[in-house]
């Protein structure tokens, strides 16, 4: 492999990429292997159980929820979550296919979420449930944020 300033050896090259991807597969099945289920590292903020520190005494809580739209919200929330953490594991860790495989799940059933949502509750941003409309829906349900009491 060349470049514009020295030329690398070839074999050493290969060697390096081979030696590189190796040992990052080796460290990914270790990290996927701690991973907790996505309600409790939501509740604790962190879905990688050999990375959690827990707060002093504090006692991580899962909200009481008895609305179906508010329950929606709270999965799309939670698949959010388990994808940003997802995100930033394979930005490190790009050679990891099963974590790749199970953030394309989740990405998977966070769509269905959002496209369930938006079918019956109305839009969770503004691009969402607009195409082909006569009107601007946006503004006509409650917005995500709101409280319906």
């Amino acid at each position: 492999m060349n470049n514009q300033f020295y030329e690398i050896p070839t074999d050493w090259y290969n060697e390096f990429n081979n030696t590189f991807i190796k040992n990052t597969e080796n460290i990914n099945n270790q990290n996927t292997n701690n991973m907790i289920n996505p309600t409790l590292g939501f509740i604790r903020g962190n879905i990688f159980n050999n990375l959690y520190n827990p707060y002093k005494n504090f006692q991580n809580q899962e909200p009481q929820i008895n609305d179906r739209r508010i329950a929606l919200l709270y999965e799309i929330q939670k698949h959010n979550f388990v994808l940003t953490e997802l995100q930033l594991y394979l930005d490190i860790n790009p050679y990891d296919k099963n974590t790749l495989s199970l953030y394309n799940q989740y990405l998977l059933a966070e769509k269905k979420l959002c496209n369930e949502y938006e079918q019956n509750y109305g839009p969770l941003t503004m691009t969402g449930m607009n195409m082909g409309m006569n009107k601007w829906n946006w503004i006509e349900s409650p917005w995500p944020w709101e409280v319906m009491k």
